[in-house]
């Protein structure tokens, strides 16, 4: 049993390696959040919002993942497309309980959010805060990353419609 456990690993061994090597291929960095700043308190339904520049050889799915001391934040977050060639991705999330907190944002870049390799970290505190915070303005690249993505989205949706 020992065996053929050894033998089975030694044929997927090249396999795991090569979809390892694919996403190695893959930059995200932060180019700028919303709202603003190193030390953000969030209102009770606001979202955290990630500004993100790609770069990949391979289609992916991109997610920031919230962390706090080390361990994922139950959040919600963004879904996610597929991303190919560069350009930029919107990625977002929110805390569902007051006092929840952030030190660190994982972005994450493959085809299923669990299983994909962290390519970039951020760090940023983020408090959820009482549901009366002062929310500013949305700034227009937040805007117009929105829309592209919801577009994407109806896009990739009436698509499936059709097969």
């Amino acid at each position: 049993m020992r065996l053929r456990a050894m033998r089975v690993l030694a044929v997927l061994a090249p396999w795991f390696a090569l979809i390892g090597s694919a996403y190695a291929d893959t930059t995200v960095r932060v180019v700028e959040t919303w709202p603003i700043g190193s030390d953000v308190t969030l209102a009770g339904n606001q979202k955290f919002y990630l500004r993100l520049a790609y770069t990949t050889d391979v289609p992916v799915s991109i997610w920031a993942r919230p962390y706090f001391h080390g361990k994922q934040m139950f959040a919600g977050s963004n879904p996610s497309g597929k991303y190919n060639g560069s350009g930029e991705a919107l990625g977002w999330f929110f805390l569902e309980q007051r006092g929840d907190e952030v030190d660190e944002i994982r972005i994450v870049a493959g085809d299923a959010g669990s299983g994909a390799p962290v390519v970039a970290t951020y760090r940023v505190h983020v408090l959820r805060g009482s549901d009366h915070v002062v929310v500013e303005a949305e700034p227009g690249w937040l805007v117009d990353l929105r829309a592209s993505s919801q577009a994407a989205f109806e896009k990739a949706y009436r698509a499936q419609q059709k097969e």
